[in-house]
């Protein structure tokens, strides 16, 4: 067996990694904020609606702290996220490098994922009907081993959503 001169494997100690963190990210449209109430505000809608006909149609003796708590409780947690939706909001946002592309997210559970460009197998821009509605789109970008996006951008303009793509798809080509 021959060994090969050449192959180096030297010891890279965390001091000598350059921080993500001290990069600049870019933040999401204002717009997704307005996205994510939305959001939240149909998942109130079907809870109390769901609520109210099972009340209705269970029994007539349903307490009066049952109908007044339960919608209460709905509520509460609707205001709640809405905070949480404030509050997070500056806390996420995307950043292109020349060899990755990173989100960031989180207020209470924080999460970066960083994915090399080299990694990338499939790029597309999506929008659901409520995303579409408001001029919003998504970048999801996909690597080897999976139907579902390993990294998914909210929060962009349509035009940005699809220079991003077109970013994304050049190094990806010039990586292979």
């Amino acid at each position: 067996m021959q060994i090969n001169e050449e192959f180096s494997n030297q010891v890279v100690l965390p001091d000598q990694l350059a921080p993500i963190e001290i990069q600049e990210f870019v933040g999401l449209e204002n717009k997704f904020k307005f996205f994510k109430h939305i959001n939240s505000a149909i998942v109130l809608v079907i809870a109390l609606s769901g609520f109210f006909i099972i009340a209705h149609f269970s029994s007539d003796n349903t307490p009066f702290k049952v109908l007044i708590g339960v919608p209460s409780i709905f509520v509460v947690l609707f205001v709640w996220r809405s905070v949480l939706v404030i509050l997070g909001f500056p806390k996420k946002g995307y950043l292109l490098r020349t060899q990755d592309v990173s989100y960031r997210s989180g207020l209470l559970f924080y999460k970066l994922t960083t994915i090399p460009f080299n990694r990338i197998q499939h790029v597309e821009v999506s929008q659901n009907m409520i995303e579409k509605g408001i001029g919003l789109s998504r970048v999801k970008i996909f690597t080897a081993g999976g139907s579902v996006s390993d990294l998914s951008i909210p929060g962009l303009l349509p035009d940005k959503a699809h220079q991003i793509e077109s970013f994304l798809l050049s190094k990806v080509s010039t990586h292979e």
